[in-house]
């Protein structure tokens, strides 16, 4: 029970880590932006959100790894060929679900290339939570992964 905990609260932790490193080693983003950059669809646009909503966006990413990647990662324990499956899957549903709200958000008196880089972004950013996610439960399982070795035959 222990280790599944762990598999739950430290994937998400570590990549929300990771995404907070890479702004705090940016130079670009150390200014502090408010309401004003939410709806820019930019990195430090970003990186305001993170700021502001990141106690929700936890909690949100706690019970995500909880009820949907877990039961994924079971899988790919079970099977690991399905990981590749899996993996593709899931970027089909990032990029669906960035674009699909990138086209509600976007704005028509904008050009087409707006929506796409909006949307292009936001599949990024989730493919890139995705990815840090799932290695982390790697490193965790590690030992799962490795293949027996042949015993050496005795004479």
């Amino acid at each position: 029970m222990l280790k599944y905990s762990i598999k739950i609260i430290l994937p998400p932790l570590f990549a929300f880590w990771t995404f907070a490193i890479f702004v705090k080693l940016s130079p670009d983003l150390h200014k502090v932006h408010g309401l004003e950059k939410l709806g820019d669809f930019t990195v430090p646009g970003l990186i305001a959100y993170y700021k502001i909503f990141a106690p929700g966006q936890i909690a949100i990413a706690l019970l995500t790894q909880w009820l949907i990647a877990m039961p994924l990662w079971e899988k790919i324990l079970a099977k690991p060929k399905s990981a590749i499956l899996i993996f593709s899957l899931m970027l089909v549903v990032c990029a669906l679900c960035a674009f699909g709200l990138a086209y509600i958000i976007w704005d028509p008196a904008t050009p087409l290339s707006e929506c796409i880089k909006i949307g292009l972004f936001m599949t990024g950013v989730q493919v890139f939570y995705w990815v840090i996610n799932f290695l982390s439960l790697y490193l965790l399982d590690f030992k799962s992964f490795k293949k027996a070795k042949p015993e050496a035959e005795t004479e």
